[in-house]
């Protein structure tokens, strides 16, 4: 199994996944249980196991840089650029299904039906971590490795996005900004007056 995603597995950007936080859990976790159950439904739905496989290492690469229903063709660009055949990076592209784009391959639904797998999975070590007291330890340990965690405690501030945006050397300018983005709900100011 190992065999065909040996040189993946050593590719620093899936090295570093190690310190990402994916489903409160690390994210290499999540693409190493993707990677095995793809193996299973590749052979249960005939597919391509080497496709698969490649496309379950790679599917959540750089997903911080997307969105939920984005982050696919994110995978995908940096897939391409690695030299992957187009069935791996169309696979990843799918594996957001139903949220996204359907699957038009047997090795796009293989990774679609793995990765939700994998999530149930993933909820399942983390549960068994709240009783064991590990997954605390591991969370705490993510908070600080993970380059793009942000408490959620500031995300929910309200104002704490318009604060940063207009704190930015290079977003202050109202010339910069365009009255169409200070429009924006989160930029106006509560009086409802504008930024001046």
């Amino acid at each position: 199994m190992h065999l065909h995603i040996a040189d993946l597995l050593v590719h620093p950007k899936v090295v570093e996944t190690r310190d990402h936080i994916h489903h409160r859990i690390p994210k290499h976790d999540h693409l190493m249980r993707s990677v095995k159950y793809s193996s299973r439904f590749a052979q249960l739905l005939r597919a391509d196991e080497r496709v698969c496989l490649r496309a379950a290492i790679i599917h959540d690469i750089d997903s911080r840089l997307g969105t939920l229903t984005t982050h696919g063709a994110v995978a995908a660009r940096w897939a391409a650029g690695q030299g992957e055949p187009e069935a791996v990076c169309a696979a990843i592209i799918s594996h957001m299904y139903p949220l996204g784009p359907a699957p038009t391959t047997r090795e796009g639904w293989v990774l679609v039906l793995a990765d939700k797998a994998a999530s149930l999975g993933d909820l399942k070590q983390y549960l068994r971590g709240l009783v064991d007291g590990t997954s605390q330890a591991t969370h705490r340990r993510l908070k600080l490795s993970d380059p793009y965690y942000v408490d959620p405690r500031q995300r929910r501030r309200r104002g704490a996005l318009r604060r940063r945006l207009l704190s930015h050397p290079l977003l202050r300018r109202r010339q910069i900004l365009g009255q169409r983005f200070l429009a924006h709900p989160l930029l106006r100011r509560r009086s409802g007056g504008g930024l001046d």
